[in-house]
C-alpha cells in the first residue's frame, strides 16, 4: 500500500474513532453517588419549582403545568415540554420529572396530543432528548445519588427505584413511602404500613433501614443537622430533632398544613378557621410574621422567590421576593 493510501486510511480511521467518541460522550448519562435533586420542602409540595446552575425550572400553571425554564429574576421564560409535569429534579445538565399527558400545553395538536404519555421522564435542560424512563402511574419522585426513587400508585402502592440511565429497575419496599427527604445518601421517611415513625433508609448500603424518631410524624425535612417534621399527636405542630444529639424541641405550636424552608426561614401554611395565613419564622421558631392572608398550599422556594398557590385557585401561582422588597402578588409570565 502506498504512503498516500496509508495516510488516507489513517485519517479515515481517526475520523471514525472521533465520531464514535463523540457519539458515546453524547449518549452517556452522567451520574454520581453524590447527586441530589430538588429540596425536600419543595418536593413535599409537588416539586413545581427547581433551581439548578443559575436557572429555574418550573411547572407553569398558565400553560397546563408544562415544564418551563427561566432566569432567576423570572425573565426569559421558555417552554420545554408539551405536557404537564411535577416533582422536578435535576443534576449534571439533565432534568428528571413525572409527566402526564392529561395536561396538554396550549397550542399543542396532532399525534402528540392524541397519545397517552405518562411516567418518569428525563431531558436536557433545553428540553431536548426527552426520554421516558418508566411508564407507570407514579407519585413522589426524588433523585438520590445515581437512582431515581419513586412511588408507584398501582397494586396497593410501593417505593421503587431506577438508575438514571434507565437500568437496574427494582422494588425497594412494598409500601408507598415518601423518598423526597434525601440527605447525604440517606432517605428519611415516615412509615406507612406498620407505624408512622421516621425511619432512615441507607441508599448506598442496600437500602437497609433503621428507626430514627418514634411517633406520628410527617413531612420530614433535613436542614443544618436537624430533621424538621409535623407532629400529628401534637395538633400537627412543627418540631425538630438534632440528628447528632437526639435533642427534640418545639418550633411552633401553630397547626400546619404544609411547609418548606431554606437555611434561614421556614415558610408554612397556618391552618386556622378564623385567620388562615402564610407565615414565616426563623429556624428556631422566632420572629414569626404573616406574609399572606388565606389558605395556601404548594409552597416552593428558589434562591430569590417563594411561590405558592391559594386554595380554590389551582390555575394560578403567587410569588413574593425573599428579600422583602414586595408583598405577595400573582406570578405572571411574560
Amino acid at each position: 500500500m502506498s504512503k498516500r493510501a496509508i495516510l488516507i486510511v489513517s485519517i479515515v480511521m481517526l475520523l471514525i474513532i472521533g465520531l464514535v467518541a463523540v457519539y458515546i460522550n453524547e449518549h452517556t448519562i452522567p451520574m454520581s453517588a453524590s447527586d441530589s435533586g430538588n429540596s425536600a420542602g419543595n418536593l413535599h409540595n409537588n416539586g413545581y419549582f427547581f433551581e439548578m446552575d443559575g436557572k429555574v425550572y418550573f411547572s407553569n400553571p398558565y400553560d397546563n403545568n408544562c415544564l418551563y425554564s427561566m432566569e432567576l429574576d423570572e425573565s426569559k421564560p421558555k417552554r420545554l415540554t408539551s405536557m404537564g409535569v411535577k416533582y422536578i429534579n435535576g443534576a449534571n445538565g439533565l432534568l428528571y420529572f413525572y409527566m402526564d399527558s392529561s395536561s396538554i400545553g396550549k397550542g399543542v395538536s396532532g399525534l402528540g396530543n392524541a397519545t397517552n404519555q405518562y411516567g418518569i421522564y428525563r431531558c436536557k435542560i433545553n428540553g431536548g432528548d426527552q426520554t421516558c424512563l418508566l411508564r407507570d402511574f407514579c407519585g413522589e419522585l426524588a433523585l438520590c445519588g445515581e437512582y431515581l426513587y419513586y412511588q408507584v400508585k398501582t397494586d396497593g402502592g410501593s417505593i421503587n427505584k431506577i438508575r438514571v440511565d434507565k437500568k437496574n429497575k427494582a422494588l425497594v419496599a412494598p409500601e408507598m413511602i415518601s423518598p423526597v427527604c434525601y440527605d447525604n445518601g440517606v432517605i428519611y421517611y415516615t412509615g406507612v404500613t406498620n407505624d408512622h415513625n421516621i425511619h432512615a433508609m441507607y441508599t448506598q448500603n442496600g437500602d437497609s433501614t433503621t428507626d430514627v424518631i418514634q411517633g406520628s410524624l410527617w413531612f420530614p425535612v433535613v436542614q443544618g443537622g436537624y430533621i424538621y417534621y409535623l407532629n400529628a399527636v401534637s395538633n400537627y405542630s412543627l418540631w425538630r430533632t438534632n440528628l447528632y444529639s437526639g435533642e427534640t424541641e418545639l418550633i411552633t405550636s401553630d397547626r400546619i398544613d404544609c411547609f418548606t424552608m431554606n437555611d434561614q426561614f421556614i415558610f408554612y401554611s397556618y391552618s386556622n378557621a378564623d385567620s388562615p395565613a402564610l407565615r414565616r419564622c426563623a429556624l428556631d421558631g422566632s420572629g414569626k410574621v404573616d406574609l399572606y392572608e388565606g389558605v395556601v398550599n404548594s409552597l416552593n422556594l428558589t434562591s430569590r422567590f417563594l411561590y405558592f398557590k391559594v386554595y380554590g385557585q389551582d390555575d394560578v401561582m403567587y410569588h413574593m421576593p425573599l428579600d422583602g422588597s414586595a408583598p405577595a402578588s400573582l406570578f405572571v409570565i411574560y
